[in-house]
């Protein structure tokens, strides 16, 4: 929810670099939760991954977009860091329960939260319903069970990082299909969030 808000309020780009703030989070207390070394390297991509977020936000500043919107992004990032440690931490169950029981309870927080905004009348056209379909059985169905199918398999900073192709593609997708601007801090701070985890993830240079 924090992040389709931020969407509205700031547009794709900016909100899905913000999202995916979460797996440095992830990465940041990986030490603590489970147990992984975090070298010089990790601390080197995290680094680089703060600097791209001042960025983001220095130049969102200066462009007058919606405090509340950037505040949603940052939100959803600590939700997507919550996500990862607790499906990591959730050994006894995978794959597709993992996804189903992920699904049904996102599905029934949402809809309290828009009933109680909003009203449970949701008005749908039939033009919508295909992309719709689509959306929740590919994108989000099939994607979930993949995503949670792999998670217990890898190491959560692998997972994190591998998680780094989205933001890229929503970037690049936004500027193509959405007619968004990016300025030269925004590909700056782009650079960094996505060069740094990756760079964090890499191996060892120790």
């Amino acid at each position: 929810m924090f992040l389709y808000e931020a969407y509205r309020l700031i547009g794709v780009s900016i909100a899905s670099l913000l999202y995916y703030c979460g797996p440095v989070i992830v990465m940041a207390v990986s030490p603590v939760v489970f147990k992984e070394r975090l070298t010089s390297r990790k601390l080197g991509g995290f680094t680089a991954v703060l600097i791209g977020i001042a960025a983001i936000n220095m130049q969102s500043a200066y462009e007058g977009r919606s405090n509340l919107g950037l505040l949603y992004g940052g939100l959803s990032a600590m939700m997507y860091a919550f996500m990862v440690i607790f499906s990591k931490k959730a050994c006894s169950i995978s794959g597709m329960r993992n996804s189903m029981l992920q699904l049904v309870v996102s599905f029934l927080t949402v809809a309290a939260c828009n009933g109680i905004k909003s009203g449970l009348v949701i008005q749908v056209t039939k033009g919508d319903w295909i992309p719709i379909l689509v959306l929740g059985a590919i994108n989000t169905g099939f994607g979930c069970c993949l995503y949670f199918s792999s998670i217990n398999r890898l190491p959560v900073q692998t997972v994190a990082t591998l998680g780094y192709l989205e933001p890229l593609s929503a970037v690049a997708f936004s500027v193509v299909f959405l007619n968004e601007m990016l300025q030269p801090s925004l590909i700056l701070g782009a650079a960094l969030i996505i060069g740094g985890a990756v760079f964090a993830e890499g191996r060892s240079m120790e």
